[in-house]
């Protein structure tokens, strides 16, 4: 029996610290878990004999790294893991890469995969870096509300009537999003016959090319009695488009019949928590941006030349 420290470096949710907790305890090890909000201290160190730290996002890894010091100088084990390790696997020779026995670990959790993995290569996107670029469908599947498939419609429609069959009456949200590209009313259809209560339809409209798609993929939901409250499209920005070009799309998302969800871009080896500042904006911009498209209340009483933001920063 081993006495594990687990340390979630991440702001939000990590469902894999959860998993690899769960995991560990069934072996019978003796399991404590951190977060940002309360992190180890020296008594915590002093009595585990491994550390195990999950870095989600690229901004967590200056925290992965103290809590990696932390535990080599009281010298215990140390095992880290994590998207933003993986990618920058090359700064963190110890890394554990790919798949993990705690992936399949039972367990109520209120997120899942069903797959791996994305046929796209977005420039943007750590995915592909990660995952790869095939399709790696899951076997078996165990219920959970959210769904963390990177691109659930670019798998075989076996699988989608799979995971149809096992999420049949109960909600789901596509948490990531679904390609729009790809995106049929047979699909709609599928999900409503077997009674699958999607929370809200997700989608991306991250570059122009892509707007025909996500105007059809709107439309026929709107036409089917779907809301714009309940069909949400993540909107990239900040990235190498000017500010009027990324208003542009999020009118249009607007004008087709869905809400729009601004995601300010950040490079992929962005360490600091503070916005990543593209040459073609600045950050009063970025602010306003954001606070604007992501408010219905806002967008949907005014323009955004009506706008009177506030003055912080």
């Amino acid at each position: 029996m081993e006495k594990i420290m687990i340390v979630n470096t991440a702001r939000t949710y990590n469902l894999a610290t959860e998993k690899l907790a769960a995991y560990t305890r069934l072996r019978g090890n003796v399991v404590a878990q951190f977060n940002p909000k309360m992190m180890p201290t020296p008594i915590d160190y002093m009595t585990a004999d491994r550390v195990m730290i999950s870095a989600i996002f690229s901004w967590d890894l200056p925290r992965l790294r103290e809590v990696v010091a932390d535990a080599e100088f009281f010298q215990c084990e140390v095992e880290i893991g994590g998207p933003a390790v993986a990618h920058n696997a090359e700064h963190f020779p110890a890394a554990h890469l790919g798949p993990h026995p705690c992936d399949d670990v039972p367990g109520d959790f209120p997120m899942t995969w069903t797959s791996r993995g994305c046929i796209r290569n977005c420039p943007w996107c750590i995915v592909p870096s990660i995952e790869g670029r095939s399709m790696l469908e899951r076997q078996e599947l165990t219920y959970a509300p959210l769904i963390l498939d990177n691109n659930f419609l670019a798998c075989s429609e076996a699988h989608q009537e799979r995971v149809m069959q096992a999420w049949s009456g109960r909600k789901a949200d596509w948490n990531q999003g679904l390609d729009a590209r790809l995106y049929t009313p047979e699909f709609r259809q599928l999900v409503h016959k077997h009674g699958v209560r999607p929370t809200v339809w997700r989608f991306a409209y991250d570059s122009a090319g892509t707007g025909k798609h996500v105007q059809r993929a709107i439309e026929d939901l709107n036409a089917a009695g779907i809301i714009y409250r309940k069909i949400m499209v993540y909107l990239l920005f900040n990235f190498n488009e000017t500010p009027e070009e990324a208003r542009s799309r999020a009118e249009e998302i607007i004008e087709w019949g869905a809400s729009p969800w601004p995601m300010s871009y950040r490079p992929l080896d962005w360490e600091s928590e503070d916005y990543y500042i593209s040459p073609q904006w600045d950050r009063r911009q970025i602010i306003d941006f954001r606070r604007f498209f992501s408010r219905g209340q806002l967008w949907r009483s005014m323009s955004f030349n009506d706008y009177k933001p506030r003055k912080d920063s």
